[in-house]
């Protein structure tokens, strides 16, 4: 009898952290509007003035930005987890209103300067480069620059002696961007910005849909991808061509639900898209053989889609466009999770070998691990549930560690019941963020504070890889106790809308 009593109250405690959730997410949205509108800073990057997107060019301290860029991954982050919590709990919020705070805060973030990175720099760089008959996968930045070509002053300084790594699909949006954007660093980066931004609505509304009518698992869609205000920052203001690949994957899921031979052909060539922007969404393509595997037709459809895709689009390239990305093996990153270990061992330059073996060997055995411990995947949905084990295992071990990479996870995440996973990846999301801000410019090295003192000399070396390392733990030690999942999910009945 004591049950429907706390009913009511347990609803209320949800409903409030539902609200609180959403609201932690929208003030996190205004904050990343507010840094991309106070103009260039070590957060936003200088594209030039007389074009869109415009912006005050106040000219803000850089200890302002930090804080502020800070304050948004951080309280964004939290408010996930809070929705998250409520939607356990009973929260439902109305659907109308989740999808228009997306198309609201997508549109603004496309239409103010970047932020966060200057990657998308390097986009129209590369871009302009291809629209000039040049071939971006041999000539670099540098080359551009020297031309003082309009576009090309605006070149980061970190990638000028870089040729593009990126994939065909990606060098032809960055030309098609070149194109339209003209002479013109903004405009190309505006266009660049609009590519993302609506792949990253029409990949809402393709989850949406893919959730189907279980109005839980549509708000968990749109909290952790439509809302989630760390893909919001990476690739809708950040306009990471990541957004692109993420696309075509939630395509590629879209067109394999409705099973056979011409499902398989055209998520395979959807999948196939997916990695010729950027190749580990290959990785993905485990789920896809899984959902075929009752089918050899379908089955061969698929992998016949995604070969003839690539081949195609690999081969408008020069083969430096694949020895290019083969390169990238073997390089590292901030976060890398493998630093402590081989930095403890003292190897130093040497280390590149050892972290690529303890990455591989470390990913296959958490994949087995996952695919053995993950709870079951979404109804009518197979290729899910493996594609987010192995897409998983790669992201939670390889060297090379971006937070905009969270584009080839969390739509996979969106889609399965919620687990323990989720603020595991949230909390990871947010520190790896955390790392590469302000994002713009390297002034920390320029301000001898305690604050840059710490970031550089305890955070960056030695915070960020451990907790990269305890996330990897935590996975491990809930995946053999079989503690992945969430126990027990309350009764609906918080509807807030």
């Amino acid at each position: 009898m004591a049950e429907p009593a706390r009913a009511p109250g347990r609803h209320r405690h949800a409903r409030a952290a539902g609200r609180a959730g959403l609201a932690a997410m929208g003030f996190a949205v205004a904050v990343m509007l507010a840094v991309a509108l106070l103009g260039p800073s070590a957060a936003v990057p200088d594209i030039g003035g007389g074009d869109p997107p415009w912006s005050l060019r106040a000219a803000p301290s850089d200890a302002l930005v930090i804080r502020l860029t800070w304050v948004a991954v951080i309280v964004g982050g939290l408010g996930v987890g809070a929705g998250l919590y409520a939607l356990r709990r009973g929260w439902l919020p109305a659907r109308g209103i989740l999808l228009a705070g997306t198309v609201t805060a997508v549109l603004a973030l496309t239409l103010v300067p970047p932020a966060g990175s200057t990657d998308v720099l390097n986009y129209a760089v590369y871009g302009r480069i291809a629209a000039l008959g040049q071939d971006p996968y041999l000539v670099t930045p540098a080359w551009l620059h020297k031309l003082a070509d309009p576009v090309g002053e605006f070149a980061p300084l970190a990638w000028r002696g870089a040729p593009s790594v990126y994939g065909p699909l990606a060098t032809w949006a960055q030309s098609a961007a070149s194109w339209l954007g003209g002479e013109s660093m903004a405009g190309t980066v505006l266009a660049l910005k609009a590519m993302t931004g609506t792949a990253f609505l029409l990949s809402a509304l393709m989850l949406d849909r893919l959730a189907g009518p279980d109005r839980e698992r549509r708000v968990r869609v749109h909290l952790l991808w439509s809302l989630n205000p760390l893909m919001l920052w990476h690739v809708v203001l950040g306009g990471h061509i990541d957004g692109l690949g993420a696309f075509f994957l939630v395509a590629a899921l879209l067109a394999m639900r409705g099973g056979g031979v011409v499902a398989g052909l055209a998520a395979g060539a959807l999948l196939g898209a997916a990695a010729a922007v950027k190749a580990p969404f290959l990785i993905a393509g485990a789920g896809l053989a899984w959902a075929a595997r009752r089918s050899a037709a379908t089955f061969l459809a698929m992998v016949t889609g995604v070969v003839a895709t690539l081949a195609a689009a690999y081969a408008t390239q020069s083969p430096a466009a694949f020895g290019n990305l083969v390169g990238k093996i073997g390089a590292h990153s901030l976060a890398d999770p493998w630093r402590v270990i081989t930095d403890a061992l003292g190897l130093g330059t040497e280390s590149s070998t050892l972290e690529g073996q303890l990455a591989l060997g470390a990913a296959f055995l958490i994949g087995l691990l996952l695919c053995w411990r993950l709870p079951a995947g979404p109804p009518g949905l197979d290729a899910v549930r493996p594609a987010l084990a192995w897409c998983l295992c790669w992201l939670l071990t390889s060297p090379v560690q971006h937070p905009w990479y969270d584009a080839l996870l969390f739509p996979l995440l969106a889609l399965m019941p919620a687990g323990r996973l989720d603020g595991l990846l949230i909390v990871r999301g947010i520190v790896t963020s955390l790392i590469y801000l302000p994002g713009a410019i390297g002034f920390l090295l320029l301000q001898p504070t305690a604050l840059t003192r710490w970031i550089f000399e305890v955070y960056r070396p030695w915070v960020a890889p451990l907790a990269a390392d305890l996330v990897i733990l935590c996975v491990v030690v809930l995946g053999f106790a079989g503690a992945l999942r969430h126990r027990r999910t309350p009764a609906r009945g918080a509807d807030d809308g």
